[in-house]
């Protein structure tokens, strides 16, 4: 797990790991099974063999417990190292078992029936290439606790036969060895691949939310989520607030400093409005040009009001960033930029349709324009 190169790192690696091998198991147990029967009737030792065929049986079992419970909870999101260490125990003891029929019979079946053994076990070590592979630990533990001891043994004759035997089963695994590494960089690039494609996937989501001047939430996120929000508060029975915000003469600052300096003001706008807004529950968006919204949840009226007023009055006519010029037409000019909000206040009781909330809060905000700038006008609805 602390390989960075392996692809067991991914949560796809670790889902495929349990996943495929739960599906290997069935046709471990069928093969054991088929063995078992060719090996009885070719007068191998039954007891032996019954007793072997029991074992296989009972941890192929207990491994598709635990496969199925880490995939049904999860657990390698958040377990993933306790259980690979359980999955590889589960496959060693897999591994030793299939090993164990080759010595068991050995007193009393022919070398031709040796063979259809050695056989088996290269077809099981082929299939361990798709279920193990993306944890190449396992596999290795699989294949060699099934081939190192039978080679071992092979060596041990000092006879020619059988050690060639031996040697080829060494060459076997080195060649079994190299396409379960090579299956797995094909999957760690498919994971990388997919790791990547989220994560470009989330930054496109967040930009489509996103105002890219500001950094607020946008018009479509606030058409996307501002009725989500409102069924929410009244779910929970809590007041609603909508305030509809727009910057009194931004036209000045565009027409005489341009509308980079333009830009530059509403970034400082945009953070100036999370100073205030700033509980959790609170939520900011830019409409357009210099309009902009506000959602509060489960707020008192008092305190509403009092945040509004506050972010009113102490809106800086001279922003506190770099600007040029810096003389008595610019200081002129600022002081002529204010801030006019249109606040309407929804109880817990209130069955006031979201449409209307929007169209009172613009009307609120266009009489506050109208009446001179630089007011808020609030309603509440009961």
């Amino acid at each position: 797990m602390k390989d960075r190169n392996t692809a067991i790192k991914y949560q796809q690696g670790q889902r495929l790991l349990f996943d495929s091998s739960l599906k290997a198991i069935p046709f471990n147990v069928t093969m054991s099974t088929l063995l078992a029967i060719y090996l009885l009737y070719n007068n191998g030792p039954k007891s032996f063999i019954l007793y072997w065929l029991s074992a296989m049986f009972l941890i192929s079992a207990t491994r598709m417990i635990h496969c199925r419970i880490v995939l049904k909870k999860d657990l390698f999101k958040t377990a993933a190292n306790f259980h690979l260490k359980i999955f590889l125990f589960q496959v060693l003891l897999t591994g030793l078992v299939w090993t164990s029929v080759y010595f068991l019979c050995v007193p009393f079946i022919t070398e031709f029936h040796m063979y259809a053994i050695i056989l088996v076990y290269g077809g099981m070590s082929a299939g361990a290439t798709t279920s193990l592979a993306v944890y190449l630990p396992s596999f290795y533990l699989y294949v060699f606790s099934i081939f190192l001891p039978v080679v071992i043994y092979n060596y041990s004759f000092l006879e020619f036969n059988h050690a060639v035997m031996a040697t080829m089963y060494i060459f076997y695994l080195l060649a079994i060895s190299l396409i379960a590494e090579s299956y797995q960089r094909v999957l760690r690039t498919i994971f990388l691949l997919t790791e990547q494609n989220k994560s470009l996937m989330g930054q496109f989501e967040v930009m489509s939310i996103t105002d890219s001047l500001t950094g607020l939430h946008n018009r479509r996120h606030f058409s996307k989520t501002i009725q989500d929000e409102y069924n929410r508060a009244k779910r929970n029975q809590q007041t609603f607030v909508f305030i509809s915000m727009d910057i009194d003469n931004f036209k000045l600052i565009n027409d005489n400093f341009g509308h980079p300096f333009g830009d530059l003001f509403l970034i400082y706008t945009a953070d100036y409005l999370k100073n205030y807004l700033r509980r959790a529950n609170d939520i900011i968006f830019r409409l357009g040009g210099d309009e902009f919204a506000g959602l509060l949840v489960n707020i008192s009226e008092e305190d509403a009001l009092s945040i509004c007023k506050l972010m009113r009055n102490n809106f800086i006519k001279e922003p506190k960033f770099d600007y040029e010029p810096q003389d008595s037409v610019h200081q002129n000019i600022m002081q002529q930029v204010s801030m006019s909000m249109g606040i309407v206040y929804v109880t817990a009781e209130s069955v006031i349709d979201l449409d209307q909330i929007i169209e009172i809060a613009d009307k609120l905000l266009y009489q506050a324009k109208h009446e001179g700038k630089n007011r808020i006008k609030f309603t509440k609805c009961v």
